[in-house]
């Protein structure tokens, strides 16, 4: 009888599927946590405030890194491939590494922004993914996440649903806050090292100037330093230059600042887990320093 050689390969899948079937089983019949991976902080954050005590989240994104640059380990991966839910922001050019392991999970896959409208920015087709810094379209992620988790765990339906109804309730009363307090603003314009705060800008009639653009590079362009500087010089755009609190962020910040003889001032991007501090918190942080560099009443 002839050797088949993609025999092997076969009875090797078929036996890894059949383990992690029987693993995925025995998990819930025996009541343990469920497993989620997100591929940003905010996603994870919320994941783990809807999932509660019930599932243990990993976030892919380590903690001081860019989201843009995050680099998959093979625990990583692995645990994309057995982990219950992945959650992600879909095939949009911003982690080529978690875009391209998402298609080897067994679990069930939650991109975030289908049938959403992202905007482009960059050239190329490039889209801005930097989504979850609006909270309204936070709410929209939330409910997905919680609805996912209650397909795959309907035993704790009752848990995800409460306390997706209370995340919900906070991020639409966090943008309300941000539509509040930044209705009257002596400055619609703002100058920011990184150009990551467009969904922010377009929910509450704000306009973003970016020193770097969308995927930080290692240096700004001439072009864009000029404009930035241009811009506060004249008088469009408000006395102060926004940094995201990196080192690299505050370095092209306060060198855009000296030229200008403006102060600086950080804004949070939230890719990766903060120090200290969460989602919401510090995105009041985003508006306390946005009314005061804005000059709003």
């Amino acid at each position: 009888m002839r050797n088949d050689p993609i025999l092997p390969r076969r009875l090797a899948f078929v036996l890894v599927t059949a383990l992690l079937a029987s693993a995925c089983s025995s998990r819930v019949d025996s009541g343990e946590r469920r497993t989620a991976v997100a591929s940003v902080y905010p996603l994870a954050w919320l994941a783990n405030i809807i999932g509660g005590d019930a599932v243990s989240v990993t976030d892919l994104t380590p903690p001081g890194v860019e989201a843009h640059d995050a680099v998959l380990t093979a625990r990583q991966r692995a645990a994309i491939e057995t982990a219950d839910l992945v959650v992600y922001l879909g095939q949009i050019g911003f982690q080529p590494d978690v875009e391209q392991a998402v298609a080897d999970a067994n679990g069930r896959v939650v991109d975030v922004t289908s049938g959403g409208e992202l905007l482009s920015g960059g050239g190329g087709g490039r889209y801005d993914p930097h989504v979850w810094l609006d909270p309204a379209k936070m709410a929209g992620f939330a409910t997905r996440v919680g609805a996912a988790l209650r397909a795959d765990d309907p035993a704790n339906s009752g848990g995800y649903v409460s306390r997706e109804e209370a995340v919900t309730a906070d991020l639409t009363g966090l943008q309300a806050e941000f539509k509040r307090d930044l209705a009257s603003c002596k400055y619609r314009s703002f100058v920011v090292s990184h150009e990551a705060f467009g969904y922010l800008a377009a929910a509450t009639g704000l306009q973003q100037i970016g020193v770097q653009g969308l995927a930080p590079e290692s240096e700004p362009s001439s072009d864009r330093i000029q404009a930035a500087g241009a811009a506060i010089d004249s008088g469009a755009a408000a006395p102060v230059v926004f940094y995201e609190n990196t080192d690299e962020g505050m370095r092209i910040a306060g060198s855009v600042a000296a030229d200008a003889g403006v102060p600086t001032m950080p804004l949070y991007t939230l890719e990766s887990a903060p120090s200290s501090g969460d989602y919401l918190s510090l995105m009041r942080v985003n508006l306390a320093n946005l009314r005061e560099g804005l000059q709003c009443k």
